[in-house]
């Protein structure tokens, strides 16, 4: 999915799918909230390319 000027996600590479949670989720979206929201994905998208693209956290070494 994508803009035809910006950004594009494919939800079949790893991590795509969790990156629109996250998106979701910081902007104030609660797995398991009741009742259920509909959420509409298309505001998202930037966010969630941007962390999809983003390199991944490295856990703190001890």
């Amino acid at each position: 999915m994508g803009h035809t000027r910006g950004g594009s996600l494919n939800l079949h590479e790893p991590g795509a799918v969790r990156a629109l949670l996250d998106a979701a989720s910081a902007r104030g979206w609660q797995p398991g909230q009741q009742p259920a929201v509909e959420v509409d994905g298309w505001p998202l998208l930037d966010a969630a390319v941007a962390r999809a693209e983003a390199p991944p956290e490295r856990a703190h070494e001890g």
